[in-house]
């Protein structure tokens, strides 16, 4: 993914997004727990903590920043492109030892001219505090989207169905909440400390809600014929459509 959006961007480790802050404090956490492992050379508990970084690399950060890396907002996509840079090159020296010629791989395709021409010739990277704020919040809003994914799907409410709004037991601050949204697909994100339940769905479905839910199985039929057929992101096609008249109502309404 990294390669499909790279255009020069350099490695940062200083942005502001929640996202940004999250995995770095995840990467500063792999780069202590490595450290420590080896210098008491205890191997296992060297290497073991890379994997579960990549899946949290792969499931949660590079998923919730896709559309960043595709948006137009040049100023947080260089944010996404820059961070995402340094974590892969990071990552590349913390493999290094255990995975010597991945790691090399991994290294050449994000380095700098001015950098050390291998990764077994970089220093090992610093140690940094990770965030412990951060990374018990990001933990918390995991948590809730697991639970209300649950919710969905005991009430049979399919994930591309937006749903009004989810009421959480604790409070958090928006740009955690937003995230909430989106992956539970939810319009709004509420709070009621004295709510038994940990996540409560508003679970009725309004006419134009229905509309949007009935779009969003649309377009991942057309994604669908799209993957099929082999094409990629940048491929523009024409799109023809045989449906009914309420039907092409809905879909001229959110032609956007």
């Amino acid at each position: 993914m990294y390669q499909l959006y790279a255009d020069g961007t350099e490695a940062t480790n200083s942005s502001t997004n929640v996202l940004d802050l999250w995995i770095v404090a995840r990467l500063n956490q792999l780069i202590k727990e490595s450290t420590v492992g080896y210098k008491n050379y205890e191997l296992d508990k060297a290497t073991r903590p890379i994997a579960d970084f990549i899946e949290d690399v792969s499931v949660w950060y590079l998923r919730r920043s896709r559309e960043r890396l595709k948006s137009d907002d040049e100023a947080d996509k260089a944010l996404a492109l820059g961070t995402l840079r340094y974590l892969l090159k990071e990552l590349a020296k913390v493999m290094a030892p255990a995975m010597p010629f991945y790691a090399e791989y991994l290294y050449l395709a994000v380095k700098t001219e001015s950098e050390p021409e291998s990764v077994h010739l970089a220093p090992w990277p610093l140690l940094r505090e990770a965030d412990p704020v951060v990374l018990g919040e990001m933990s918390l809003v995991r948590e809730f989207v697991t639970v209300a994914l649950e919710a969905r799907t005991k009430a049979n409410a399919k994930v591309r169905q937006p749903l009004s709004s989810l009421t959480l037991s604790s409070e958090l601050a928006a740009q955690y909440a937003a995230i909430i949204a989106e992956e539970v697909n939810v319009k709004s994100v509420l709070f009621d400390i004295n709510q038994s339940e940990r996540a409560v769905l508003d679970l009725e479905i309004t006419p134009a809600l229905k509309a949007e839910g009935d779009v969003r199985e649309f377009i991942r039929a057309v994604q669908e014929r799209r993957k099929t057929a082999g094409l990629l992101p940048q491929d523009r096609i024409e799109l023809m459509i045989e449906t009914t008249k309420e039907a092409e109502d809905i879909l001229t309404q959110f032609s956007e």
